[in-house]
């Protein structure tokens, strides 16, 4: 606030004291040339008074009467106003309209008077000086006409006060004054306006910029709060609840999603929209956006062009911007925004850091998606390892008992794989594995856990299986099996039979380690009385 009223201060004083240096300098030489110029046009109307005075004594009869010339220059002072003074050449004063005759006759003798001399000699003279007659500082101007054709005696004199100039120049003085003055509160007042002005339109400016950076510090710290999360997130739908959450407050009055480019590379899916209902489809080609195929942002209004991306299907009216994500120069999926009014890179200019967040945590939930899989995957059968099992499998027993509810577990073998092996080889073994876990896979619930326990034994946790039904589930999957017609390289491999044992918690017993023991016995039962059946875990004798 200090800094305004100094700046208004300083529009006010400086063109204050500019103006009174410029006006002090115009008085002094304006009032020098305007004295010399009054000077000089008192002296032309001198002169002009004075010829025409001397024309009128050439028609005086008697001009050798003094009280004659004496009448006519009261009568030529009368009519001019200047005072007209006759003089011969020889200096003496004849007539002067100020003076009386008397004193006319007692004047002394003009002849070494500055301007009858030059008059005299080039026939018109002035001067400046105090007359004692009068007692005034007069301005004097003598006209000589020397012609043969007319009576040479007399020159006219005419003169002036020099106190009419000095009245004119007072009078002149007080007028630049009041101008001055009047200029000088003008100035002031538009000054004081227009640093009233400057001061409201900084004051605007100033509250502008304190709500830029106010908005700036709370866009820049809902994208440090977003970042913090999308890092903290373990899964891709957690990524979209959080977009979901926060694009609203950083793209007001917009609408967008975030697509999801799949494992196959041939689809989009979105993951997450906001504002309004997305209008478009769930999913598309990369083909159908202008951004993938550009490698980078596109606008669909640019200049005088409108060219949307086909797979969004607008109005033309409507805005639109595509932006690829990426990470270590893959692309991941692609950002969307649209809106009715005008997207320029100024209004969208948080969409690149945030395309960089968003692309760099959605890889790294992917990464550590695919790691996981891999680490709790099989990888040649795509079933859960038994690393996963195990986890899983607390999580099941603990979910039970809380609900008083049952689990069956079964423990399922290739019947003869090692014959098989050396029958056919590896390869059949393999693809014979392979087919096994997805005929499993098929029959099984997808809330059932359906990992490969080890070499050709599989391990199946299935909640909310009762001891009655367990037996029927296993021996549907077992004539599954059997129904199974396989070949490699146009060879049959002939048929195909599994054994399963199950234990029921908590019928058979209430612990990891006591359901997978008699599930395994009851495996080792079905196994010695033939294969390619199922068992049933044997219940412990209750004691007496």
């Amino acid at each position: 606030m200090l800094f305004v009223v100094k700046t208004q201060q300083k529009i006010v004083l400086f063109p204050l004291s500019l103006m009174i240096c410029i006006m002090t300098l115009s008085f002094v030489v304006l009032e020098s040339s305007l004295e010399s110029f009054l000077e000089k046009r008192m002296q032309v109307e001198l002169q002009a008074f004075a010829s025409m005075s001397l024309d009128s004594l050439s028609f005086l009869e008697n001009k050798r009467d003094f009280s004659s010339v004496d009448d006519l220059a009261d009568n030529l002072g009368a009519l001019s106003g200047a005072r007209i003074t006759f003089i011969d050449t020889k200096g003496v004063v004849w007539g002067d309209s100020d003076l009386s005759l008397e004193e006319v006759k007692g004047i002394e003798n003009h002849a070494k008077r500055p301007e009858v001399i030059l008059a005299m000699k080039e026939g018109f003279g002035s001067s400046k000086r105090y007359s004692t007659s009068v007692k005034q500082e007069m301005l004097y101007v003598a006209v000589f006409k020397n012609s043969k054709a007319r009576d040479t005696k007399y020159l006219s004199r005419a003169s002036f006060s020099l106190g009419i100039v000095a009245e004119e120049m007072r009078r002149w003085q007080w007028m630049f004054l009041v101008i001055g003055f009047l200029s000088l509160i003008a100035v002031s007042f538009f000054g004081w306006l227009a640093g009233r002005m400057i001061s409201r339109a900084v004051k605007r400016e100033k509250n502008h910029l304190e709500q830029r950076v106010t908005d700036r510090t709370r866009e820049i710290s809902l994208i440090q709060t977003m970042g913090g999360m999308l890092n903290a997130c373990a899964s891709i739908d957690e990524v979209g609840a959080i977009i979901t959450n926060i694009m609203p407050d950083l793209f007001p009055h917009t609408h967008g999603a975030v697509a999801i480019l799949k494992a196959s590379r041939n689809r989009l899916e979105i993951l997450a929209s906001w504002g309004r209902p997305w209008p478009i489809e769930q999913g598309f080609h990369p083909k159908e956006c202008w951004a993938l195929k550009k490698g980078h942002q596109h606008f669909s209004h640019s200049e005088s062009l409108k060219i949307p991306c086909p797979h969004l299907l607008l109005d033309l009216s409507v805005q639109s911007l595509c932006v690829p994500l990426l990470a270590q120069t893959e692309t991941i999926g692609t950002f969307h925004l649209l809106s009715d009014a005008v997207l320029t890179e100024e209004n969208t200019r948080l969409v690149t850091p945030l395309v960089k967040q968003l692309g760099l945590a959605l890889a790294n939930i992917q990464l550590r998606d695919h790691l996981r899989e891999q680490a709790i995957r099989d990888p040649l059968t795509g079933m859960y390892n038994r690393r996963y099992m195990m986890e899983s499998f607390e999580q099941f027993l603990s979910r039970a008992k809380r609900k008083e509810s049952t689990v069956a577990v079964m423990m399922v073998d290739f019947d003869h794989f090692k014959r098989f092996n050396d029958t056919f080889g590896h390869e059949a073994g393999d693809f014979v594995l392979v087919n096994i876990s997805r005929e499993i896979k098929r029959n099984m619930r997808a809330e059932d856990i359906v990992c490969r326990y080890g070499g050709e034994e599989f391990f199946l946790v299935c909640p909310d299986i009762s001891l009655d039904n367990a037996p029927m589930v296993a021996n549907k999957l077992c004539e599954s099996i059997r129904r199974l017609d396989l070949s490699l390289k146009k060879k049959s491999l002939g048929s195909l039979s599994i054994s399963i044992g199950i234990s029921v918690f908590p019928i058979h017993a209430d612990s990891v380690e006591g359901l997978m023991k008699l599930a395994d016995e009851a495996l080792y039962r079905a196994k010695s009385e033939g294969r390619d059946r199922t068992m049933l875990a044997e219940l412990e004798p209750t004691l007496p």
